[in-house]
């Protein structure tokens, strides 16, 4: 069938099945007319708006952690609930948007930096066995390891345009083991 190579070309590659049919609509149907493309082509708009995005990194170490959305992230702001698993409930971590570290390399600069405060929606810190200063900032690990949180993110970390530079949503070790890279998971994200 030749819809699938057309498919391919001219739609990207979140769109869904249900795009791919209205292609196929357009394609075998055009002796109805016009209307019928319309409608054709408003489903298949209809069904890639309506996809998630969900984006998951894993590490070697097991870790793994999903993005609510990681592609077409609102150039002004917005936010996203970043989950993880399988973390050590004994290691402290950050959650935050960073230029994209090369490997082996700790991620930074990071938007919030060491969120030591709480006061930064921009870096989450999870711990569930902070020093005395982070216990009420740090948020505790679920069993097994496992988090959710929301960030806000923006395309620019100070000088940093992630719409230019290579950005993603990381976890690395908090300010207790800065050169740990056992904890770095990195989900790249695109703003529009």
């Amino acid at each position: 069938m030749e819809v699938f190579p057309i498919a391919r070309r001219n739609l990207s590659d979140t769109v869904s099945g249900a795009a791919i049919v209205a292609v196929f609509i357009v394609q075998r149907m055009r002796w109805i007319g016009v209307g019928a493309g319309v409608i054709a082509m408003v489903m298949a708009t209809s069904a890639a708006q309506a996809l998630p995005t969900d984006t998951t990194g894993r590490n070697t170490n097991g870790q793994s952690v999903t993005v609510s959305q990681s592609r077409n992230l609102n150039p002004l702001g917005q936010t996203i609930t970043v989950t993880g698993r399988d973390f050590n409930p004994t290691a402290g971590i950050y959650v935050a948007l960073c230029k994209t570290p090369r490997r082996g390399q700790r991620p930074g600069p990071c938007g919030g930096g060491i969120n030591t405060d709480g006061r930064d929606a921009a870096s989450v810190w999870i711990s569930s066995n902070p020093p005395p200063y982070g216990a009420s900032v740090a948020r505790p690990y679920r069993p097994k390891g496992r988090f959710r949180v929301r960030l806000s993110v923006s395309p620019m970390i100070g000088e940093i345009d992630c719409r230019v530079t290579s950005c993603a949503v990381v976890t690395r070790a908090d300010h207790l083991r800065l050169n740990d890279r056992r904890y770095d998971v990195v989900v790249p994200v695109t703003f529009r």
